[in-house]
C-alpha cells in the first residue's frame, strides 16, 4: 500500500466537490410584501430597470417572454385614464422614465401579438408596446444583465401593473419570425446563473394566514409549499399554448353540491390574466351554484356586499380534477374555498370599487384558460428542458421554512436522477464566509485523515520489519538432545548449576553439546566486564595440562584420556591453536570437512550426511593480522539453520559467525 495514492485520492475528492460546490444553484425570488393591482389584490414581485436603476413591483406571466413596464409620460396621464387615481403611480407598481436611463436603446413600437399569434391573443388583447434594449434586474438585489428587452406601455388595459414574463421562448414584436432577444430565463441559464429552464411559481393568498406572498423560484421548487403528488404533464407542442391540463371535473360544494363541468375539456395556464375562462355551460353552472349574475357593463359578475357575506359564511368551495388525459389516468385536485374567488375590481374596470368573482365566458376552446386566480391555491413548476410540468395542492402552514430542491438540467452529467436528494432548507445559496469555512474545515479534515493513516501506516511497517528480522533461537539438532552426553547426569548437572548461577534460562543448544565434545574443558558464558564477550565459545590454551573434570565422552562416563589425546588412544601430533578472544566471523559451511592447514586442498564432501561429526580438537585461533587456519570441526546443526542476531545469554554453535556482540549480522 501505498498512502500518498489515497492522500491523492483524498485531496482529488476534496477539489471535485469544491468545484461541484460553484456550480450555480436554484434562484429564489420573493414577493415584495405588496398586494395590489385594480382586478386583484396580488401579490407583486420586484424588478429593477435601467441606469441608474428604477424599481417596478410587476406580475409574473407564466405565458410571455416579455417584460412590460408602465412609462411615466402617459402611464397616469388622461389619456390613459377619464380621471386620474390620486395614487396612480405607486398603483401600477411605480412608472419607468426611459429619458431618465443612460442604458435605453430605443428599437420601436409594436405590438405584442400578430393575427392571432402572441401573448393574449386567444384571449383578445391588444396593445402597442414601446420596445428597448436596456439593463434588468430581478428582485430588490438579484442577477441583472444588459441588452435585455423591456416594453413600455401605457393603457391601464388589459395590463394595469407591468409584467415579467417567464417563458423560455425568444421576444418577438410583430410575428414569431421577427425575433430580437432570448428570454430572461434563457439568459440566466447562458450566464450560468442558474442550472436548468425551469421555474416555480404561486401566486400567493392574501386570504390564507396571516396573508401569504407569492413565490417564484428559477431552477427549483419549495417543497414546503405544496402537497405531493405523481402526476406529470407534458408540455404541448403549440409554444405559445404550451401549459395544458385536461380538466376531467369541476364540483361544488357549501350548501349543497353539485357538478359544475360535465365532460373533460383542455385548458390553458395563463397567470397573466386573472380569470377562469370556461364554457357557457359551465358558466351556467357557477351562476346556479353561487347565486352569480353578470354586470352588462364591465363583463363582470358583481357580487354586492350582502351576497359576499353569505357566501363567505357559507365555507363554498370548488374542486378541480386535473389529469394528463381525458379519462382515467394518474389525476390531483386542485380545490379554490370561496375566498380565492373574492376579488376588488376599481377603475377603470368599473366606475366605482366593487367586489367580483373572476368568471368569464369563453367563445370558443382556444379560450379555456385557468388564469391567476387559480395559482393562488395550486404549486406550478415548470421544466422546458425535460418538456413537463407539475401542479401540486398548496398547503399552509404558519411558519413553515424554505426547503428549496434544485431541478437539474438533464444534460448535465453530474446532474441527479433524482433532484429531491439535493434538498437543502432555508436559501440555497450560501455565503462568503460559509463556503470560506466549509473548504478550511476539509482541508484541515484532510491533514488529520492523512496524517493519521501515515502514522498507521508506519507503525505497521515497523511491526512487520520487526517480526521479519527479529533474532530466532537456533533449533537444536534433535540427534544430539537425545543422545547420551546430553542426558549424562554429568552434563545435567553442569547445565543445572549454570541455570542457577542464572546464566541463562533456556535449554543447551547443539552448539553448547558440540562446543563440550570438541573442547578439553568446560564451556561457559562470562557476564563479568572483564571476561569475554558475552555469547562467545571460550577454550584453553593448547600448553595448558591437566584432567577436565566436566568433560563427558559419548558414552557419558568422564573422559579417561588425557587433554592431548585423541579417541583412539593416539597422542596428538601437532598442538591446536587457542581461540582469540573475539575472533571474527569464520565459520565452516554445514556437512563440510575442513583441511588439515592453509595450504591443504579443497575441502571434500562428506560422503554421507547422518555420518557422526568429528570431534578433532577445539575452534582454532585466529587474531588480525596472522593467517586464518581453517578449522577441523563440521557442523552439527544441519545446513537449514540460518545465522541470527547473537543474544547476550544465548549459546554459540560453531557455525555461529563469531564476532563483537553489537554488530549486527546481517
Amino acid at each position: 500500500m501505498r498512502p500518498s495514492k489515497g492522500l491523492f485520492a483524498g485531496a482529488f475528492l476534496v477539489a471535485k466537490t469544491a468545484a461541484q460546490n460553484d456550480k450555480p444553484g436554484p434562484l429564489v425570488i420573493p414577493g415584495s410584501q405588496y398586494f395590489e393591482g385594480n382586478d386583484g389584490p396580488w401579490s407583486t414581485f420586484d424588478i429593477r430597470v435601467g441606469t441608474p436603476e428604477q424599481f417596478i413591483r410587476v406580475l409574473p406571466s407564466t405565458a410571455s417572454p416579455h417584460t412590460l413596464v408602465p412609462l411615466t409620460e402617459l402611464a397616469c396621464s388622461r389619456e390613459a385614464f377619464g380621471t386620474i387615481p390620486p395614487d396612480c403611480a405607486v398603483s401600477r407598481g411605480n412608472l419607468f422614465d426611459s429619458n431618465e436611463s443612460s442604458t435605453w436603446q430605443d428599437i420601436g413600437q409594436y405590438g405584442i401579438n400578430h393575427d392571432g399569434v402572441g401573448l393574449g391573443a386567444h384571449l383578445g388583447y391588444d396593445v402597442g408596446v414601446q420596445f428597448g434594449l436596456e439593463k434588468l434586474g430581478l428582485g430588490l438585489n438579484g442577477p441583472e444583465f444588459d441588452d435585455q428587452t423591456v416594453g413600455m406601455i401605457a393603457a391601464p388595459e388589459p395590463f394595469y401593473l407591468g409584467i415579467f414574463g417567464l417563458s423560455n421562448q425568444p421576444m418577438n414584436f410583430t410575428s414569431l419570425a421577427n425575433t430580437s432577444s432570448p428570454s430572461f430565463l434563457t439568459t440566466l441559464k447562458d450566464q450560468k446563473k442558474i442550472p436548468s429552464l425551469s421555474y416555480s411559481y404561486t401566486a400567493g393568498a392574501k386570504y390564507r394566514l396571516k396573508q401569504v406572498y407569492g413565490q417564484l423560484v428559477f431552477s427549483g421548487y419549495d417543497s414546503s409549499r405544496f402537497r405531493e403528488n405523481s402526476v406529470s404533464f407534458s408540455l404541448a407542442e403549440d409554444i405559445t399554448r404550451d401549459l395544458v391540463v385536461v380538466v376531467q371535473s369541476i364540483s361544488y360544494s357549501g350548501s349543497n353540491s353539485a357538478t359544475l363541468l360535465n365532460e373533460p375539456i383542455e385548458m390553458f395556464i395563463d397567470s397573466t390574466d386573472p380569470n377562469i375562462w370556461l364554457p357557457e355551460e359551465a358558466c351556467e353552472a357557477f351562476e346556479e351554484a353561487f347565486g352569480l349574475q353578470l354586470d352588462g357593463e364591465s363583463g363582470l359578475y358583481l357580487v354586492n356586499d350582502t351576497h359576499r357575506n353569505r357566501l363567505l359564511d357559507s365555507d363554498a368551495q370548488v374542486s378541480f380534477r386535473l389529469s394528463d388525459v381525458r379519462s382515467g389516468g394518474d389525476t390531483v385536485t386542485i380545490v379554490l374555498p370561496y375566498a380565492a374567488f373574492d376579488l376588488t375590481a376599481e377603475a377603470p374596470l368599473v366606475a366605482n370599487t366593487s367586489h367580483y368573482f373572476p368568471l368569464r365566458r369563453a367563445n370558443s376552446s382556444s379560450q379555456y384558460t385557468l388564469g391567476r386566480t387559480f395559482l393562488q391555491e395550486a404549486y406550478l413548476s415548470v421544466d422546458y428542458e425535460r418538456k413537463t410540468f407539475n401542479l401540486s395542492s398548496c398547503i399552509w402552514n404558519q411558519g413553515a421554512q424554505e426547503t428549496i430542491i434544485p431541478i437539474t438540467s438533464p444534460d448535465d452529467p453530474n446532474a441527479d436522477l433524482d433532484p429531491s436528494s439535493n434538498s437543502s432548507s432555508g436559501s440555497s445559496n450560501l455565503s462568503t464566509g460559509a463556503i470560506a469555512g466549509i473548504v478550511v474545515g476539509a482541508v484541515l479534515g484532510v491533514g488529520l485523515i492523512a496524517g493519521g493513516t501515515a502514522l498507521c501506516f508506519l507503525r505497521k511497517r515497523r511491526k512487520w520489519i520487526g517480526s521479519t528480522y527479529a533474532a530466532k533461537e537456533p533449533e537444536p539438532d534433535e540427534s544430539v538432545l537425545k543422545g547420551p552426553v546430553f542426558n549424562s547426569p554429568s552434563f545435567r548437572h553442569a547445565s543445572e548449576s549454570t541455570m542457577q548461577n542464572g546464566y541463562n534460562s533456556v535449554p543447551f543448544s547443539a552448539a553448547d553439546v558440540s562446543g563440550a565434545r570438541s573442547t578439553p574443558t568446560t564451556m561457559g558464558h562470562s557476564h563479568s566486564g572483564s571476561g569475554p564477550n558475552p555469547g562467545m565459545v571460550t577454550g584453553v590454551s593448547p600448553n595448558e595440562t591437566g584432567t577436565s573434570g566436566g568433560t563427558v565422552e559419548l558414552d557419558g562416563d568422564g573422559t579417561a584420556v588425557k587433554p592431548n589425546t585423541e579417541l583412539d588412544g593416539k597422542e596428538v601430533q601437532k598442538p591446536l591453536p587457542a581461540v582469540a578472544e573475539n575472533p571474527p566471523g569464520v565459520f565452516e559451511l554445514p556437512g563440510v570437512k575442513a583441511g588439515a592447514d592453509s595450504g591443504s586442498k579443497a575441502m571434500e564432501p562428506q560422503q554421507e550426511q547422518h555420518r557422526a561429526p568429528s570431534t578433532i580438537g577445539s575452534l582454532p585461533s585466529v587474531d588480525e593480522g596472522r593467517d586464518r587456519t581453517p578449522s577441523p570441526l563440521t557442523s552439527t546443526v544441519g545446513p537449514n539453520w540460518r545465522p541470527g542476531r547473537v543474544s547476550m545469554m544465548e549459546p554459540v554453535s560453531p557455525d555461529t559467525p563469531v564476532g563483537r556482540a553489537s554488530e549486527r549480522p546481517f
